[in-house]
């Protein structure tokens, strides 16, 4: 009989509300490209945003010399043609009127826009006074001595072409560096309000080293009140924050309940803010309670909804390049004791990535709640970035991410950096030998040498296609954008009136650049466009969300008036449709809480709509279909909360890809004093006790704990309740694990405890041989059909000796052979150094009627330890298992296809993590003593473009093995080196090695005869890795479901934790299909760093216990 495995290599599937289809259009039948550049002489438009560097204005002096211009389109003489406005920071800004056919006109000058010197930053075109016509408000910025140059200015459209400055008369004449404002009625008054987003005085890179100058928050943020057309301060800025180095914001209804929310995106250390409105005229930053993490240097940030599901979710930009070269020379590493500082300080987890929060809704508490899904969706690294357009360019129904590019010179140079400081440095000794705190660098240096130390490479703009809600793909080349620039704000809008949206961007040194779409011209794809248009009374529009219903879902949109970074985009709303030919109803949801509701809607074409005929309505509920979970902790009077101990694992193994001690606990369950009643066991970290809790009538738990101080020096993983002694009640084993302690240290030693029948336990002494080592999961069979039960623990780790293998055990049980109760060790040569194991199965997996052992672990294959004859042998390869290596966390068995056998669901790292892993580009690891210092060192390892590279960078790897520091002199020299070249090939050969060839997690189906077949799960199950999973008919229709949580709260600091999960219900269709039912349908929120769930009777149904590492243990009941 041939045995083995199907790997099904399929898209896995997302079951919300996105179009099934999605037509790839990269180039129509002609070859022409999505977009087309168009050339100046074509458009007329010659804006140029060119900088000149001179001693008193420079990137040197002002950190935000590089953040270049910004863009609007709007219709400012209502012929239904969008116009241009350019802002320039050294040069005039411009003012383009649209001709037709795109051609355009500069009337800058003859429109009254004043050229009176200042640095603009971002422009929004909005019709302030109501008039009908769109005016244009200018934000200034820089200029720290010269406050006139500040000074915003607001143009108030005449109707004839022409525009009066008005600023002053509408006290909007802010003078705080304002890199932006967004309009929005925030009051539901039926007028434009605004948020000013303003930065501190600017700080320099120019510092003598005895002056040091640091960013100082100052009162930045102005959210100002329209009250009769004069904008005014509200009380105590409406609960606005008013400090931070802001860039950008995003405005609109993340929460759905029809009140405008703001996300402000902050640059360095400090923390992103995130509004919730009150309702009240008020703000709350709630960054903490709905984001898990964040980007470090936030940029632009734009909003929309990518998975049409109802919720508008968000992005935001950093500055971490793609490939290894500018990734590694361009940044330091991050400083472990700053990062932790500043978590302490209350700036949240921030992490040097772009960052892609999708929105889960609110669950029942009212909670509003994100993951984070950039490194899934394939965002995650775009470079120097600055502006994200979230619209559909392709016109498939999905939201497209379009990420403008380039930094003049790159600031970020790790070398250039270094000689900036050897530079100043020796100016400073060699003038300002009295160390005067006020000593002026620019007298003694040279700007051209200073800028001479710092690389300047134009980079390309990225354009992402939508592929299925939650991962995109790059498609710059392919869609005709393969220019290399220096690029920064971006506006998009349909300047041809042709149904599909064309691209302005605002660039340094160099002319503005005009992207026509061709897309309309392909005819492949149908779109709808909605314009808001003024009625009776006065309206903001912005906040008005219109949603489409059809054939194949909802799709989702909301009017917003800024944009990416300095630039405003068309305020027309703009549905792409593949090839939706029929709407069957269109609801507009007006700013001010009114509805507008229209029914069979004709495809292409632009439709308006005004306010009036609107009624009063509330917003639509999202909660539809039965809540299957309830959150019963606080009623089952569960209060035990897992708090580790403080250990630094990275102080003892600086490469670790995350802590090793902080992987527990363990749940064990059953009824333990036979009342009919199950009971659970959660164990506890080392410093603490486990506890036991008896379940009562009522419905409640009362706690129990286990009363041995010894047992406070142990980090319990694994637990189980079994009939060690066959006296007829639930004896309790307990797995010692964790890094803390040295290696073979007696608090690793598991324990095992004696039922007295009543639920009172005893320390077995002598039952268990002495095994001091740090374990992971025990389970338990009578493998030997023998009447009493063994034991397999899984070894998890060689504490301080990472990635070791580890020693695992079977304990066979002596209890009917010798009349005693004792454990013995067996099969010790199949299990000695199998591995990093995480958890284990007993299953007939080879169908011959025995059980044989299924096992996972980081770095291993999903491993087969198959029974012959009570003996184990590794029949891995016999299964053709032996290319599932990856990092594999759990493992679960039941039938998930009701056909009598047992199938399997496999929890892995997932695919929203910084490692990637492919069969012929793994993830790997070396283990070895490369600097012959006589310890052994760990280096990590990945694939870039077909080329394998350390992951980690000079300064890191150089804390490891400071021979990588002589080696290579510079960051430039490291960046540029592969792994073998830095390693050496004889050290790799000789270290110990592993791969990892996928961190998909999956499902196998038992085909019968030994043959099984593999699916990855969902995509929405592959947001963060998968620490337990449970099988069980949970809506009780006769199929059974999954529920699968975890998270990863342990990563080093320069990757990005797992903390996407919220754990997950996969409602069983039949034939392997799941569908993963979002949180506010399936009411299941366990959104911590969970590490084990467990099935148990909960009066007369049933519950999940979740044990929570560093955090309050949960009760989530099965309605």
């Amino acid at each position: 009989m041939i045995r083995g495995i199907t790997i099904i290599q399929t898209i896995s599937i997302f079951v919300l509300t996105i179009p099934c289809y999605s037509q790839d259009l990269r180039a129509n039948n002609n070859g022409e490209t999505v977009f087309s550049l168009l050339d100046a002489s074509e458009t007329n438009i010659y804006f140029n945003n060119q900088l000149h560097q001179t001693n008193e204005n420079n990137i040197f002096v002002y950190k935000g010399f590089y953040k270049g211009g910004g863009v609007a389109i709007g219709d400012i003489n209502n012929d239904g043609l969008l116009d241009i406005y350019f802002t320039g920071n050294q040069v005039g800004d411009k003012l383009y009127l649209n001709k037709g056919n795109l051609k355009f006109e500069d009337i800058t000058l003859a429109a009254g826009i004043l050229v009176k010197g200042g640095w603009s930053t971002h422009v929004s075109m909005v019709d302030i006074n109501n008039d009908g016509y769109k005016d244009i408000y200018v934000c200034k910025s820089l200029y720290d001595e010269k406050e006139e140059l500040r000074e915003n200015e607001l143009y108030i459209n005449n109707g004839d072409l022409t525009f009066t400055e008005s600023a002053v008369k509408y006290n909007l004449n802010d003078k705080n560096r304002t890199t932006e404002a967004n309009f929005f009625d925030f009051d539901r008054d039926g007028d434009f309000d605004v948020l000013l987003v303003n930065q501190p005085k600017n700080s320099s890179f120019m510092a003598p080293p005895n002056n040091e100058k640091k960013i100082t928050p100052t009162q930045n943020y102005r959210l100002l009140e329209n009250i009769d057309n004069r904008f005014v301060e509200t009380p105590n800025n409406g609960g606005v924050s008013n400090f931070g180095y802001g860039l950008s914001s995003s405005i609109a209804d993340f929460d759905n309940d029809g009140w405008q929310d703001i996300y402000v995106a902050n640059d360095y250390e400090g923390p992103d803010f995130f509004y919730i409105n009150n309702r009240d005229g008020t703000f709350t930053n709630k960054i903490y309670e709905n984001i898990k993490h964040t980007s470090y240097f936030s940029m632009g940030t734009d909003v929309g909804d990518i998975n049409n599901d109802g919720w508008l979710d968000l992005v935001v930009l950093d500055m971490v390049a793609e490939d290894n070269y500018r990734l590694k020379s361009n940044m330091g590493s991050m400083n472990p004791t700053e990062f932790w500082n500043n978590v302490s300080r209350g700036g949240h987890y921030q992490y040097m990535f772009n960052t892609l929060q999708l929105n889960n809704g609110v669950d029942v508490h009212g909670n509003l709640l994100f993951s984070e899904i950039a490194q899934m969706a394939g965002i995650s690294s775009t470079d120097w970035s600055w502006s994200p357009l979230l619209a559909d360019f392709d016109n498939d129904g999905q939201l497209d991410l379009f990420v403008t590019n380039g930094i003049r010179h790159e600031i970020g140079n790790t070398d250039a950096l270094k000689k900036l400081d050897e530079y100043i440095g020796e100016i400073d000794r060699k003038y300002n030998k009295e160390n005067n705190k006020n000593f002026d660098v620019w007298k003694y240096a040279s700007l051209e040498k200073l800028l001479s130390f710092f690389p300047s490479e134009k980079i390309q703009n990225y354009m992402y296609r939508n592929i299925n809600g939650l991962m995109f793909e790059k498609t710059s080349d392919e869609w005709g954008l393969s220019q290399k620039t220096f690029s920064t704000g971006a506006a998009y809008g349909d300047l041809d009136n042709d149904g599909d949206l064309d691209l302005v961007i605002n660039n340094i040194d160099e002319v503005a650049y005009i992207y026509k779409n061709n897309i309309s011209e392909n005819k492949a794809n149908n779109y709808l466009r909605i314009k808001l248009k003024k009625g009776e009374v006065l309206q903001s529009f912005f906040g008005t969300r219109i949603s489409l219903f059809h054939k194949n879902g909802v799709q989702t949109s909301q009017l917003t008036n800024a944009r990416g970074i300095n630039s405003s985009s068309e305020d027309v709303i703009h549905f792409g449709l593949n090839q939706i030919s029929n709407i069957d109803s269109l609801r507009i949801d007006w700013f001010n809480g009114q509805t507008s509701l229209y029914k069979n809607i004709t495809v292409n074409q632009t439709l308006e709509y005004d306010l009036n005929g609107a009624e009063n309505s509330k917003q639509p509920s999202d909660k539809s279909g039965l809540l299957l979970f309830e959150d019963v902790t606080d009623t089952a009077k569960i209060s035990y909360i897992h708090k580790e101990n403080k250990f630094d694992d990275f102080g003892r193994e600086v490469l670790l890809p995350h802590r090793m001690s902080t992987l527990g606990s363990g749940i064990a369950v059953a009824d333990i004093n036979s009342d009919g009643l199950e009971d659970f066991y959660i164990g506890g970290p080392n410093e603490s006790l486990g506890k036991l809790y008896k379940q009562q009538a009522s419905g409640s738990f009362i706690e129990s704990p286990l009363k041995l101080i010894p047992d406070l020096n142990r980090e319990d993983m694994g637990a189980v309740f079994f009939d060690a002694d066959n006296d007829g009640d639930q004896d309790l084993y307990v797995v010692s694990g964790g890094n803390e302690f040295e290696l073979d240290s007696e608090n690793y030693q598991d324990r095992l405890y004696l039922n007295d029948g009543n639920g009172n336990f005893k320390l077995s002494e002598g039952a268990l041989p002495d095994i001091n080592a740090s374990g992971s999961r025990v389970k338990v069979a009578d493998y030997d059909n023998d009447g009493d039960l063994d034991l397999f623990v899984g070894g998890r780790q060689v504490p301080g000796h990472y990635p070791e293998p580890a020693d695992s055990y079977l304990l066979k049980n002596q209890l009917v052979e010798t009349g005693t109760l004792s454990f013995v060790k067996t099969d010790t040569n199949v299990l000695d150094k199998l591995g990093m194991v995480t958890d284990a199965v007993w299953t007939d997996f080879d169908g011959d009627g025995d059980l044989d052992l299924l096992i996972t672990g980081m770095w291993m294959p999903i491993t087969v330890l198959e029974n012959v004859e009570g003996q184990f042998k590794n029949s891995t390869e016999k299964f053709n298992l032996q290319n599932t290596t990856g990092w594999w966390f759990s493992i679960s068995n039941g039938d998930l296809d009701g056909d009598g056998d047992e199938d399997y669901v496999f929890g892995n790292l997932g695919l929203n993590y910084k490692y990637k892993a492919k069969e012929n580009e793994p993830f790997s690891v070396h283990y070895g003593d490369f600097d012959e210092n006589g310890k052994n060192d760990i280096v990590l390892s990945y694939y870039n473009y077909g080329t394998q590279y350390p992951l980690r960078g000079r300064s890191c790897s150089s804390q490891q093995i400071p021979e990588i520091k002589k080696k290579f002199a510079t960051y430039n020299e490291f960046a540029s080196s592969t792994l073998r070249e830095v390693y050496g090939d004889s050290n790799l050969e000789k270290a110990l090695h592993y791969e990892a060839k996928t961190f998909a997690s999956i499902s196998m189906e038992n085909l019968g005869n030994g043959k099984y077949e593999i699916r990855p799960l969902p995509d929405l199950a592959q947001i963060s890795n998968i620490n337990s999973s449970v099988i069980y008919d949970f809506d009780n229709d006769g199929i059974k479901d999954i529920v699968i949580a975890g998270n990863l709260y342990g990563s080093e600091i320069e990757t990005t934790r797992n903390d996407a999960s919220l754990g997950l219900f996969l409602k069983g269709q039949g034939k392997f299909i799941f569908e993963p039912v979002p949180m506010v349908r399936s009411g299941l929120n366990i959104s911590q760093d969970v590490k084990e769930l467990k099935l148990i009777g909960y009066g007369n149904q049933k519950a999940l216990v979740v044990a929570v590492n560093n955090g309050r243990a949960k009760l989530i009941k099965i309605q």
